[in-house]
C-alpha cells in the first residue's frame, strides 16, 4: 500500500511536468531549467537523508514529513497561480522531500522481508503495486490532459494521491533503535566491492533515457502532432509489462545474475531510444514500449538485488541511495542539460538519439564490471 501511494502518483506528475510547463507558455530552456532542479537538488540530499535514516533508524519519520512536504508544494503548483520563480523554489522543495522516499522504502521492504525470513527476490512483488498505481494515475492523467482545459489538471490529481498516501504513512510505527549505528566501515566495505563502481558509473547514463522518457515523451508526442491520449497509451503499455515482470522477480532472478539483468536492460535501452527517435507513427511507438519491461523493470529488479548483496546491513539505505542518486539525480541533470541545448535546435528526436548513445556506453561499463565481479568470485 505505501509504495502505491508513494510512487502512484508520480504517473499523473512526472511525465506530464513538461507538457503542462509547454502548455502554460514555458520555453524548452526554462523547462530544462525546472527539471534541473530536481536532479540536482535530489543529488545534494538523497545520500544525506539516507545516511541519516541507517544511522538514527528514522526511517518511517523520514518518509512522513517528505510526503507531506510533496503534498503542500505539489498543491500550491496545481494551483497555476505561481511565477516561474516560485514554480523553481517549489522543485527544489519537491525534490528535496522526494530523494528519501525511494531508497528508504526499498531497503525498508528488504530489511522487513530478511527479518521474516523470506526470500528479498520478492521485494519486486511488493514493488509492482507502485507501478499499478503509477498505470491508474498515469491514465487518469492522461484523460485530464486531454478533456480539461486547466492546464495543471494532472498536478491537482498527484496531489489528491501523495495526501493519501501520507495518511498511510502516518499509521506506520517508525523502528526502534539503542542509538546511532556506525556506518563508516560498512560504507568502505560496499565502495571496495569489484565492478560496483563501474556501475555507478553506468547508472546516469541509463538514467538519462529513463528520464527521457518519463519528463519528454509527452512533449514529444505532441510536437509530432499526436494526441496526448498516445502518451497515456504508451505509458499504459510500458508500465503493464513492467507489472508482469515484476510479479516475475524470483524467477527472473535464480536464471541470472543481477549485473548481467543490469546490462540486459541497458542494451535494450539503446535500441529503444533509437526507435522512439526515428519512429513517427503512433501504433509503432506504443509497440516499442513494451520494452520497458527490459528498460526499467528487469534494470530495477536487478540493480537492487546487486546493491543489496553488495552492502552490509547497515547501510542498505545508503546503498539504495547511491542508485537512486546516480539514476534519478545525475541521470536527469543530464537530460535536461541536455534538453535546454538540443530540443529547440534539433526537436525531441535528437534528445533520444543521444540517449541511445549514451545507452550503449553503459552497456559497455556494465559489461566491464560483470567481469570484474566474476574475476574475483573465480579467484576467491
Amino acid at each position: 500500500m505505501s509504495y502505491a501511494a508513494a510512487l502512484g502518483a508520480i504517473g499523473a506528475f512526472g511525465p506530464y511536468f513538461g507538457l503542462v510547463l509547454d502548455r502554460m507558455g514555458y520555453s524548452a530552456l526554462a523547462i530544462g531549467g525546472l527539471l534541473g532542479l530536481m536532479p540536482l537538488t535530489r543529488i545534494l540530499l538523497s545520500p544525506a537523508w539516507a545516511l541519516v535514516a541507517d544511522k538514527y533508524r528514522m526511517g518511517t519519520r523520514i518518509l512522513q514529513v517528505a510526503s507531506l512536504v510533496t503534498v503542500v508544494v505539489v498543491g500550491a503548483i496545481a494551483t497555476g497561480w505561481l511565477p516561474l520563480w516560485a514554480v523553481g523554489v517549489g522543485m527544489v522543495l519537491f525534490a528535496g522531500a522526494r530523494a528519501p522516499i525511494g531508497p528508504i522504502l526499498d531497503a525498508l521492504t528488504v530489511r522487513a522481508l530478511e527479518a521474516r525470513g523470506e526470500d528479498p527476490g520478492r521485494y519486486g512483488r511488493i514493488r509492482l503495486w507502485g507501478s499499478v498505481a503509477f498505470l491508474a494515475c498515469g491514465g487518469g492523467a492522461a484523460l485530464l490532459a486531454d478533456q480539461v482545459a486547466w492546464a495543471p489538471a494532472p498536478f491537482a490529481l498527484a496531489a489528491v494521491v501523495w495526501l493519501l498516501g501520507l495518511l498511510v504513512l502516518l499509521r506506520l510505527p517508525d523502528a526502534k533503535a539503542d542509538g546511532p549505528v556506525a556506518l563508516g566501515p560498512a560504507l568502505r566495505t560496499l565502495a571496495q566491492q569489484p565492478g560496483i563502481g563501474l556501475v555507478v558509473l553506468a547508472l546516469p547514463l541509463h538514467g538519462l533515457g529513463l528520464n527521457a522518457y518519463d519528463a519528454w515523451y509527452a512533449v514529444h508526442i505532441e510536437h509530432l502532432g499526436l494526441a496526448s491520449t498516445w502518451t497515456g497509451v504508451a505509458l499504459a503499455t510500458g508500465v503493464s509489462v513492467e507489472i508482469a515482470v515484476m510479479a516475475l522477480a524470483v524467477g527472473i532472478l535464480r536464471r541470472m545474475e543481477p549485473v548481467g539483468l543490469v546490462a540486459l536492460s541497458m542494451g535494450a535501452a539503446a535500441l529503444r531510444w533509437a526507435l522512439v527517435a526515428w519512429l513517427q507513427d503512433p501504433w509503432l511507438l506504443t509497440l516499442v514500449q513494451l520494452s520497458h519491461g527490459l528498460v526499467y523493470a528487469v534494470f530495477w529488479i536487478g540493480v537492487v538485488e546487486l546493491f543489496r548483496k553488495a552492502a552490509p546491513s547497515e547501510v542498505r539505505a545508503s546503498a539504495q541511495s547511491v542508485v537512486i542518486t546516480a539514476t534519478y539525480g545525475l541521470g536527469p541533470l543530464l537530460t535536461a542539460l541536455l534538453a535546454s541545448s538540443v530540443v529547440d535546435r534539433f526537436g525531441t528526436s535528437a534528445l533520444y538519439a543521444v540517449a541511445a548513445g549514451a545507452s550503449v556506453v553503459a552497456t559497455g561499463l556494465t559489461l566491464a564490471a560483470r567481469g570484474r565481479m566474476r574475476a574475483a568470485f573465480s579467484s576467491a
